[in-house]
C-alpha cells in the first residue's frame, strides 16, 4: 500500500485531539486522506453510510485511530465490532488514549487492536507515534 493511498478514520470525542492527530499524520504523510468522527456510533454510521452519512459514499479506511473513552460505543466496542464484521475485519485499528492502565492495553490488543498508544503530552511525540504507525503499515 502506497502512503498516498492511505485513508485514516479518527474516532475521538475531543475535537482538539482530531486537530493534533490530523496535523501529525499530515506531517508524516501529506497525501493521506483523513476523516473524523466523534463517537464509536458515528464511526459505524460513517463506515456503512448511515445516519448523518446516508447518501454519501464514504471511502473505506485502511486505518482507524480510536480513543477508548468515547460516549455510546467506546474504543473496546469499536475494536470488537470491527474485527467481528467480515467486510471490516481487515481495517487496522490503533488505540490512542489517555489511559495508561496496563489492563486496558492488554484488553485492546486481545480484542484485535493492531497497536496501543498513550496520548503524549507534546506534538513531537505524537508525530513519532504517527511515524511508527506508518512504518508498521509499510512492513
Amino acid at each position: 500500500m502506497k502512503p498516498e493511498e492511505l485513508i485514516f478514520l479518527l474516532a475521538d470525542d475531543d475535537p482538539d485531539e482530531h486537530y493534533l492527530v490530523q496535523n501529525a499524520i499530515q506531517e508524516v504523510n501529506k497525501f493521506a486522506q483523513i476523516y473524523s468522527v466523534f463517537t464509536g456510533f458515528q464511526l459505524f454510521e460513517f463506515l456503512f453510510n448511515k445516519g448523518i452519512y446516508e447518501g454519501q459514499s464514504n471511502p473505506m479506511p485502511h486505518i482507524i485511530i480510536a480513543d477508548i473513552n468515547m460516549p455510546i460505543l467506546n474504543g473496546f466496542d469499536v475494536i470488537k465490532s470491527v474485527k467481528e464484521t467480515p467486510q471490516l475485519k481487515d481495517i487496522l485499528i490503533y488505540i490512542l488514549t489517555t489511559s495508561k492502565r496496563e489492563e486496558d492495553k492488554v484488553k485492546a490488543l486481545a480484542l484485535g487492536a493492531d497497536g496501543y498508544y498513550t496520548k503524549p503530552n507534546n506534538f513531537t511525540d505524537l508525530r513519532e507515534i504517527m511515524i511508527e504507525i506508518h512504518n508498521r503499515i509499510k512492513n
